[in-house]
């Protein structure tokens, strides 16, 4: 969430575009549901786009080469221990080009990419348990925050965040206002 209204606060007309498209699909007299979440397919870009771009971790869980094989010219010996290196995949031009893919752009996820050019939450049958739970509760709370309100730069929002590793990657600090519409 953090991440999301840093991109909010840095992007206003792409703010501007998910608001229209939130009070489009959810009127004042009806409570948001799981069906008017996902029929906004722009805020699902939106979504998409921040956890390319801010992963919560850069790497993906490891595993055990099962037996020795050649991957681009490499000899990957059996028992080795193979990890993918997401900050790389989400930014590789290859895969999510021909825009400059250090830009915040949620359109690009119109396009249909190589199946593991997107894994926030890894890939495959041990990704993530918690990822559509997620999800969800990411968008129901972007949801209900555009809705009422919109989000400004603080007075010290900076150009980039500056990330502490933990187990996860997080924001040090994110400094935005809010104003009710």
């Amino acid at each position: 969430l953090a991440r999301a209204t840093y991109r909010l606060a840095k992007h206003p007309n792409i703010q501007a575009k998910l608001q229209a498209e939130i009070d489009e699909h959810w009127k004042d007299e009806v409570d948001i549901d799981y069906d008017i979440i996902n029929d906004m397919k722009y805020l699902d870009m939106f979504i998409r786009e921040v956890l390319r771009i801010n992963s919560s971790t850069h790497r993906i869980s490891s595993r055990e080469c099962s037996q020795s094989t050649i991957v681009c010219g490499h000899h990957i010996e059996k028992g080795s221990i193979i990890q993918a290196d997401r900050y790389t995949i989400h930014r590789n031009i290859d895969l999510w080009g021909p825009e400059d893919p250090n830009e915040f752009i949620p359109e690009r996820h119109l396009v249909k990419r190589h199946p593991l050019a997107f894994m926030p939450f890894g890939i495959g049958p041990r990704n993530c348990v918690g990822m559509r739970f997620a999800l969800m509760e990411l968008k129901m709370a972007l949801a209900n925050i555009l809705h009422k309100y919109t989000i400004l730069p603080g007075n010290e929002l900076e150009e980039g965040m500056k990330i502490q590793e933990n187990i996860t990657l997080s924001p040090e600090a994110i400094n935005i206002r809010i104003r009710k519409r």
